[in-house]
């Protein structure tokens, strides 16, 4: 599998968008996926909080006797990958491994394995968690037979390059799903949606605002027009939105986890989070918005604290997973330590490691430490 993202990879990616504006095509995106990869199965599954409800369900190639009652199996597969705590510490985004986590003294004697897996033949399997706060659980999981392809290095690098696009994806589903349910197109998902959505061009020019966003707007609170582009009355992370539509507007397959998160807060001090989603090779309807190249979405941050970490991703480009690996790091945990904290090998945790030292040009523990006491979000 490429670590690069060729036009195959780019199609997978349109997909997810694709499915936000029409969610009939979650399961196909989710079957292209499989297939580039050579899964044997796949599930995709958002649950939105506090409800419990099914926010996005899709398979891939699970037969109709298996798919029957796989709900029932819940916390039983679950339990393949350890205990809660352990399943809590997992980064987002990052592509897990569950013969990794856990092995046959877990496996042997678990319903799900022995009556739903192991009948299929799967001997493996790999999950990406895509959200875990107070708004919603979400991930995507496949499955791996012993007939089928291995799962390279390079297939895990290709599934990190997926995943913050897959975690974009879901996560404007779970703020428009209110919304979608009391329309049938995504312009009117838009429009009906509580929380604020502004369309701009590749300047930032605002070409429509929903409701919520005309209202902030009005407002100047979080959002602002100021000659008729959008921006940030006090932006934490200073540049991060305009970057983000930028590139969702030149190429939506190097956006990467630019536009996801950036924190923003209200002048009373509510936390909220922007996320960017690239519209360019979107089907929208009306003229004014075929100039639209990315919807900008202020909402609920989902309870996720703001840490100097936050602005450390932002600033440079840490995946979850560094983010994790830099925390950990800075709080005085050695390799093998933060390598068992993240249930990952030392290795892996050593490559995230030098991917920290490189993107934030430091090289040493003790420069990560002074780092991450210059960087502070505004109080």
């Amino acid at each position: 599998m490429p670590s690069e993202i060729d036009e195959d990879l780019f199609g997978l990616i349109g997909g997810f968008y694709d499915a936000v504006i029409d969610p009939e095509l979650w399961s196909i995106a989710l079957e292209r996926m499989r297939l580039y990869f050579g899964f044997q199965l796949g599930a995709l599954s958002a649950i939105a909080l506090p409800g419990g409800t099914a926010a996005i369900q899709a398979t891939a190639n699970i037969p109709d006797d298996y798919l029957v009652g796989m709900a029932g199996y819940n916390d039983d597969a679950a339990r393949m990958w350890g205990d809660p705590a352990k399943i809590a510490a997992f980064p987002l985004e990052e592509p897990v491994r569950n013969s990794s986590m856990a092995g046959p003294d877990i496996w042997s004697g678990n319903p799900f394995y022995e009556d739903w897996a192991k009948p299929q033949g799967l001997i493996d399997q790999v999950a990406i968690f895509l959200a875990r706060d107070r708004t919603m659980i979400a991930s995507v999981a496949f499955g791996l037979r012993e007939s089928g392809p291995p799962l390279s290095e390079d297939g895990i690098a290709a599934l990190r390059l997926l995943a913050p696009h897959i975690r974009r994806a879901v996560t404007i589903s779970r703020i428009l799903e209110v919304a979608t349910t009391r329309a049938n197109t995504f312009e009117a998902a838009l429009e009906a949606s509580p929380s604020a959505v502004a369309l701009v061009d590749a300047e930032m020019g605002i070409v429509h605002a929903n409701a919520a966003a005309a209202e902030m707007l009005k407002r100047g609170d979080p959002i602002r027009d100021v000659g008729g582009r959008l921006t940030f009355r006090d932006e934490l992370v200073p540049g991060q939105l305009q970057a983000a539509v930028n590139v969702a507007s030149e190429n939506e397959g190097r956006l990467e986890r630019r536009g996801i998160g950036i924190p923003a807060r209200l002048r009373d001090g509510t936390p909220l989070a922007t996320h960017v989603m690239p519209l360019k090779s979107r089907p929208l309807r009306g003229t004014m918005r075929q100039r639209a190249t990315a919807a900008v979405f202020v909402a609920d941050n989902g309870g996720a604290p703001m840490l100097p970490a936050d602005a450390l991703s932002l600033l440079y480009g840490l995946t979850p997973a560094e983010a994790r690996v830099f925390e950990l790091i800075v709080a005085g945990e050695s390799t093998e330590e933060a390598a068992r904290t993240l249930g990952v090998a030392p290795s892996t945790l050593r490559t995230h490691l030098l991917r920290v030292f490189e993107k934030t040009d430091r090289h040493s523990r003790a420069e990560l430490v002074t780092l991450s006491r210059e960087v502070r979000l505004p109080g």
